[in-house]
């Protein structure tokens, strides 16, 4: 039982450091970043946030509540490209969000790609 105390706090310590030196306006973004960001958009995102970004994926109409649509000004202005960046790294429970908005750990050292990933929900908001 204390491994897993000592586990959760190193991981929230960790959390917090990665996400403020990775933030998605100190990172360079490539253009192989801006790809794979694209293929993870389309094999994990758009099934609920739909293609286009509008939150209409084939998933969405079985989620409460509704996938959020990125094209939404509102919806742009109410967050910061920080809290897009936790989100996407560690669910929508993370920022206070649904947590059918899954985590995706495997982005946490891949900074660029998270970066892109955010860039390209924010040019919807444009």
């Amino acid at each position: 039982m204390a491994a897993v105390f000592v586990l959760q706090v190193g991981f929230a310590v960790t959390e917090a450091a990665d996400i403020t030196a990775n933030s998605p306006s100190k990172v360079a973004i490539t253009e192989d970043a801006r790809a794979k960001a694209r293929d993870i958009f389309t094999e994990r995102c758009a099934t609920c946030h739909g293609i286009d970004g509008h939150g209409n994926g084939p998933a969405a109409a079985n989620l409460r509540p509704k996938p959020i649509d990125f094209h939404s000004q509102n919806w742009q202005k109410s967050l910061t490209d920080d809290s897009i960046t936790k989100a996407i790294i560690f669910g929508g429970r993370a920022v206070g969000k649904s947590g059918q908005m899954a985590p995706n750990p495997d982005l946490e050292n891949e900074p660029a790609i998270v970066a892109a990933l955010v860039e390209k929900i924010r040019k919807w908001g444009r």
